[in-house]
């Protein structure tokens, strides 16, 4: 395929095309179907046609169940795009293991604290979300996020004093347990959730999964930001040193605190935010679509529930690091939640019309394919790349040459 000029008037030629063998319409021929997705030949590894196990639609060269942070919490960009925001990130762990090792609380808690919401926000301009969602939106996510998590850290501080004011492993006992362990955590993270759901609430125009995605993901991660810094505040009067304080104690809260603890926010709140913008396509009404939001809402109650009973591991008698290893157990698990759910959004929810005789750049494969749903090439659905890149290469199309093929 090239992008020099055809014989046609408009640049357009006749695309061979095949039946789809799932949703039995004819597509632009291909490995995938363009219109819903599937492989055109039968894949072993595809487990049920719903799911697409072997394909992910926002990084197409990855298995859906392969462990991947960079795709998995920046859905948005490409294979290439995504490699600073590896380098970032481990920029923000080594920057929390230097905090650690040097014995430097103050800037530890604000390296954990605001390392992750800062990538986020990057993450958002690079995937044009102050373009194409409304600034108004964004902002109040942001500062309802910040009220909610000072206020929380505020109204629950004297009961949370003994669990947090103490070095993590000191335990309490009885009530205590239940009400510090259990039900402050899960109200936290109930609230983490309100930002996404009041903007969800003013009935955005634009109804996309990675929309809801980005709401939720940036008023998890901002919330727990907040909360952080005003709950470990105290420790900032201690000193720039802790010299006393042992090392192996601050490695633990770095992982805890900077790691699994905004990562698993985020990837609940966008978890959640995904299924709150889920739409259902008319036209696939037959096809079980309406369970697509309630696995998502499963998945993420399961991660909440869990997410919630990590509280009681942090009040109660067990060992530094197991408590560390619980989290970041926990992390994994709401990441492949969060990667699975995200994934069956792409795969089946409301799409934009298609016009499979004009031809569009895929970002993902960078090969010239039918403007459709999916690409027929490599899998990545459309709707993984932002409405300003869609935009901007559904005015500047390149053009087939006669005879060319698909995929």
């Amino acid at each position: 395929m090239t992008d020099t000029p055809d014989d046609t008037p408009d640049g357009n030629v006749d695309v061979p095309t095949t039946e789809c063998r799932v949703c039995k319409i004819e597509v632009p021929h291909g490995q995938f179907c363009g219109y819903c997705g599937v492989h055109i030949d039968k894949k072993a590894a595809d487990g049920p046609e719903w799911l697409r196990l072997s394909t992910s639609c926002v990084a197409p060269d990855e298995h859906l169940l392969r462990p991947s942070l960079a795709s998995s919490l920046f859905p948005h960009l490409s294979h290439r795009s995504r490699a600073p925001f590896r380098i970032g990130m481990l920029a923000l762990l080594a920057g929390l293991v230097a905090c650690a090792l040097l014995r430097l609380p103050a800037a530890l808690i604000a390296v954990a604290a605001l390392g992750l919401p800062l990538l986020f926000l990057i993450y958002l301009h690079e995937s044009d979300a102050f373009d194409d969602l409304h600034r108004a939106n964004l902002a109040l996510t942001i500062v309802l996020a910040i009220l909610l998590g000072v206020g929380w850290v505020l109204l629950t501080g004297q009961m949370m004093a003994k669990s947090y004011g103490v070095p993590l492993g000191m335990g309490v006992s009885g009530f205590r347990i239940l009400r510090n362990g259990l039900g402050i955590p899960l109200g936290g993270a109930i609230l983490m959730l309100v930002p996404a759901i009041a903007v969800r609430l003013l009935r955005p125009s634009s109804r996309e999964a990675l929309d809801g995605f980005m709401f939720g993901a940036l008023g998890a991660t901002t919330f727990t930001a907040a909360a952080t810094l005003t709950r470990l505040a105290p420790q900032l009067t201690t000193g720039m040193v802790a010299r006393d304080r042992p090392m192996g104690s601050l490695i633990v809260e770095a992982g805890i605190r900077g790691v699994a603890v905004p990562l698993t926010a985020a990837a609940l709140g966008g978890l959640i935010g995904a299924a709150l913008w889920f739409t259902r396509p008319a036209t696939k009404a037959d096809k079980h679509v309406g369970w697509v939001r309630l696995v998502m809402i499963c998945c993420a109650s399961s991660v909440l529930v869990v997410y919630a009973g990590l509280g009681l591991v942090d009040v109660s008698r067990v060992p530094q690091w197991v408590q560390l290893a619980a989290h970041l157990a926990v992390t994994v698990v709401a990441l492949l939640a969060l990667r699975i759910g995200l994934h069956l959004a792409l795969l089946h929810e409301a799409q934009d019309e298609y016009a499979a005789d004009q031809p569009i750049l895929c970002p993902r494969c960078g090969n010239i394919v039918p403007d459709m749903a999916f690409c027929a090439h490599c899998g990545a659905a459309t709707h993984a790349s932002s409405r300003s890149s869609r935009s901007a290469r559904r005015e500047h199309r390149p053009v087939r040459e006669p005879g060319t093929d698909v995929g």
